[in-house]
Formats: C-alpha cells, sequence, structure tokens
C-alpha cells in the first residue's frame, strides 16, 4: 500500500537538525527520517476484535509535525515504536471484519479514536481506562501490542497517512450520515478541545483567555460556547485570519498586541518590568488561561496572565521548554495537563466525546478550517504548507489517501 512513514535513523536525525538550520525542506527531504513508500505492507488484523480500514481523509496535527521535526519532547518515547506511520485524525471506510466486532459492517463510515489502551492490549482496564481516561493507561509500553500511546506512534497500528488502518472494534465511532468528511475529520481534535474545556469549567463570571487560536484553541472555544459557558472569552492570537475565525467561533475579544499590557487594563491590573524577566502582571488577570500551542512563549503567557489563585491548562504538547515558573508559586496557581480526550461528564452524565462533538457539528460547520488537502504522493508540499503557515494561509491540512 502507499503510505508516508516515519524511520527513527540516528544518522537522519544528525543530518535533519543540522539542515533544518538553512532550510525547514531538511525536515521532509531525501535525508529526512520521513519516507514515502509505493509498497508498503498492509496491515493485518491481529485477532478477531479488529478491523480493516480504508482511510479516506485523515488530518495533520500539530503532535505528527513536531515528530516529524524533532521537536517532540523524548519523555514519550519508550510509548513509541518506530517504523511508524503517523496520522490520528482518521475518517474510513470499514473493509474488512473480524468475527467479533459487533455490528459494524464492511461500508460503514467511522472515526478512530486513537488511544491503544489496555482492552485493546490484552489487558483488563486498569483504572484509567476504567475511568474513560484512555490516554493515561499505564500499559500503553506493553501488551500485544508494541509501544504505542495512540494510533500513529505505534509500529503495529498504521495512522490514517496510508491507505489502509487497522482498528480494534472499540475504537470505532459510526459518523452520522448528515455529517460529511470535511467536518468529520474535525471530530478527534473537537475532543481535545472538549477535553480541555472540561478539565476546568469555568464559572459564570470567570473570565478565561485560550491562548493560541489555532486548530485547539478554536476547538476550545467553540466546546466552552457548545458547553454553555456564556461568560467572557478573550483570544489571544497574532494571526489576524485566525482572530476573526475565533470570534465567530465564540470569543467576546481577541488580543492580537501586547496580551499581558491588554489584560492588565482590562482588568485593573498593573504591569511592572523587573530586570532579567518579563512582564509581572499585579493586581489583575484571567480566573482560567488555557495554553493551546505549546511553546515556551504561550506557555509563559498563560502564567503571567492568570490572576492570583487562578488556573492554568495546558493542552498544546509541550516539549522541553526554558520558562520562569515564579509565577507558579508567587501566585499559588494550579498547572493542569491535557492529553487527548476522554470520557466527560456533562449535565450529570457521562458521554462519549464523539458524541458530542458530532452534536458541535450538526450545529456548527467546521470544514471551513480544512484549508488544504493532498494525495500521499504530495507528502512534501503538504508539509511545506503545515510548516510554512503563514505563506500558505493554512490552518488545517489534510490526506486523502
Amino acid at each position: 500500500m502507499r503510505a508516508i512513514v516515519l524511520e527513527l535513523n540516528f544518522l537522519k536525525v544528525g543530518l535533519t537538525m543540522f539542515l533544518s538550520k538553512f532550510s525547514k525542506s531538511a525536515y521532509y527531504g531525501p535525508l529526512s527520517i520521513v519516507k514515502y513508500r509505493r509498497d508498503y505492507p498492509e496491515p493485518k488484523l491481529p485477532s478477531e476484535d479488529w478491523v480493516k480500514l480504508k482511510t479516506r481523509i485523515c488530518g495533520i496535527c500539530g503532535s505528527d509535525v513536531r515528530l516529524i521535526t524533532l521537536s517532540e519532547s523524548t519523555y514519550l518515547y519508550p510509548m513509541t515504536s518506530f517504523p511508524l506511520i503517523p496520522g490520528h485524525e482518521i475518517v474510513a471506510t470499514v473493509e474488512e471484519t473480524g468475527k467479533n466486532v459487533g455490528d459494524f459492517q464492511r461500508g460503514d463510515r467511522v472515526v478512530v479514536v486513537p488511544a491503544l489502551p489496555c482492552r485493546v492490549r490484552g489487558f483488563e482496564e486498569c483504572e484509567f481506562c476504567r475511568m474513560g481516561r484512555f490516554a493515561i493507561c499505564k500499559n500503553t509500553d506493553r501488551g500485544t501490542l508494541s509501544p504505542g500511546i495512540f494510533v500513529g506512534i505505534c509500529r503495529d497500528v498504521p495512522g490514517g497517512w496510508a491507505e489502509y488502518t487497522i482498528a480494534h472494534h472499540d475504537a470505532l465511532v459510526s459518523v452520522p450520515d448528515e455529517i460529511p468528511d470535511e467536518n468529520a475529520v474535525f471530530a478527534e481534535p473537537l475532543t481535545v478541545g472538549i477535553h480541555t474545556a472540561l478539565r476546568v469549567f469555568p464559572e459564570e463570571d470567570d473570565i478565561v483567555a485560550v491562548v493560541g487560536c489555532g486548530m485547539i484553541g478554536l476547538a476550545t472555544i467553540a466546546a466552552l460556547r457548545h458547553l454553555g459557558f456564556r461568560g467572557e472569552i478573550w483570544g489571544i492570537e497574532r494571526n489576524e485570519r485566525l482572530s476573526e475565525i475565533a470570534k465567530n467561533f465564540g470569543a467576546s475579544r481577541v488580543i492580537v498586541g501586547d496580551p499581558i499590557s491588554e489584560i492588565a487594563e482590562l482588568t485593573g491590573g498593573r504591569v511592572y518590568r523587573p530586570p532579567m524577566t518579563g512582564k509581572v502582571l499585579v493586581g489583575g488577570g484571567v480566573d482560567i488561561a488555557y495554553e493551546c500551542v505549546g511553546t515556551a512563549e504561550s506557555l509563559d503567557t498563560c502564567l503571567r496572565i492568570a490572576k492570583p489563585l487562578g488556573k492554568v491548562v495546558v493542552a498544546g504538547t509541550v516539549s522541553k521548554v526554558p520558562i520562569d515558573l515564579a509565577p507558579i508559586f508567587a501566585k499559588e496557581l494550579e498547572v493542569l495537563g491535557i492529553f487527548g480526550a476522554s470520557y466527560e461528564k456533562v449535565g450529570g452524565e457521562i458521554k462519549n466525546p464523539y458524541e458530542i462533538a458530532f452534536d458541535m457539528m450538526r450545529k456548527r460547520d467546521f470544514s471551513c478550517l480544512l484549508t488544504h488537502t493532498f494525495p500521499l504522493e504530495e507528502y512534501r508540499k503538504a508539509l511545506w504548507t503545515v510548516l510554512n503557515k503563514r505563506k500558505s494561509g493554512a490552518i488545517k491540512v489534510a490526506f486523502r489517501p
């Protein structure tokens, strides 16, 4: 089958890191860890509980890009196995079924829940899986599959950057007929936004900031509004196009300039400039800051704009970042992480986040965010488009194998 494969070759890693100082094309050129294959072996069903899928469309996530650009933290490498085929934002058609897959049949259109937790690895559910928190399952490094927290970072389960993949029947969610592929491809990122919003859901009179209005930031804003928050949501985003989209998705205002000074003015705070560090906001700030980028700058901004006893929710995939942690203890902040999605308690009921995502899609068209699609053969164009968003105008880029 046709596939885009990442191979962990340390010579290529060194060359890529050196050559990337001169050009971003080093990340997808002939000396990179990325390789297009026309003859990659098609995956086989591990057991009768699995199905084979034909990929219809698969998004390119920021975590995929960090793998390719070697900027992802190696903290998760023990739960990753190479060679791998990236891609976990998958819409697919059922191609072949095992005998124990319930009602799923050939031809069904589905999205894939990317987590590879206990049940798909042959274990009884751990305490985290029993809570529906599959992304933090404690068995993702062992069992019947090679290490891998998600589809796309496990060598035994190809991601969606290929013609075919496989999935355990528990990982399939049927796509409603009225939702086209161009919306369904946003199901997985929307579940992350839902989890982010519900990790610390704001009180009615809270002021919240969403730092970074890319895909996860927009999903968080949309989720907050869908789940009933009617208070102030302040987006922080330099890109004017994303700023306008954030307003359309529910942001009360979007700050494009200096967020610390503007939030100080809006909340009655004072700004100081001590030596050898950034601005310090005193006497003001937001109740909750949702970090949705995963950079040192965005995390630092969140810590500085949160008010004393405020909360910072880190949804961006943060690598090793040098930041000043003084705001955490000086303001007694709570910092909480987000990884993937989980079953959520909404209105006293435990709900599948994908059902919430589909309900959001019934009320709002997300396809406007899908700006570029490419066949697998044009992977270099696709990666150029993602890595040069200011030039390309890309928001969400996807492959159509």
